[in-house]
């Protein structure tokens, strides 16, 4: 619970992953997490704040490198809703193993590693050394939902158990 704590701490909160669900349409089947042993592949995660996509556009386009670092800082908190889902515990994250982020970027844009330390700032706030991954930041035209940030994570953790995880299915309509 320290984690959480230090989260707390800086005026933030990890939102239930189950509730981020239902309030954002994904467009795509997939699962939140899988482990392998001790190894935690988690989905990609947006920036997400207070239930809604946060900052989407493209950066260099119609956001600064400082809104795509705050986008990519949202999108570290919604990876930590998928931990808090698949571990219960933030605390049991042993090692971000490697983190890959994509920025939705205008051509000619070629900041995206400075965009993605956001996310991994923010996880070495919280977790010292062992919150800094191996990583890519990778530009692309497009992201699902016009999100500005997309990140990815593999983790080590502590422990044995590990939850079901939540399916994700694209909402008809």
């Amino acid at each position: 619970m320290r984690i959480e704590e230090s989260l707390k701490q800086r005026g933030l909160a990890v939102p239930s992953l189950e509730e981020l669900w239902r309030a954002n349409p994904a467009g795509g089947h997939y699962i939140s997490h899988y482990p392998v042993r001790n190894l935690l592949y988690l989905c990609g995660t947006t920036p997400i704040k207070n239930g809604a996509p946060h900052l989407p556009g493209v950066l260099g386009e119609n956001l600064t490198v400082a809104q795509g670092q705050e986008a990519a800082r949202y999108a570290a908190l919604t990876t930590l809703s998928v931990i808090k889902q698949a571990l219960g515990d933030l605390d049991r994250a042993q090692q971000f193993v490697h983190l890959l982020g994509f920025v939705n970027s205008a051509p000619g844009f070629n900041d995206q590693p400075r965009v993605i330390n956001g996310a991994v700032d923010l996880l070495t706030e919280l977790y010292g050394e062992r919150g800094k991954p191996t990583r890519a930041a990778i530009g692309c035209r497009g992201l699902g939902g016009n999100a500005s940030v997309e990140i990815i994570v593999t983790l080590l953790f502590t422990g044995d158990e590990v939850k079901p995880p939540l399916p994700r299915d694209y909402a008809q309509g």
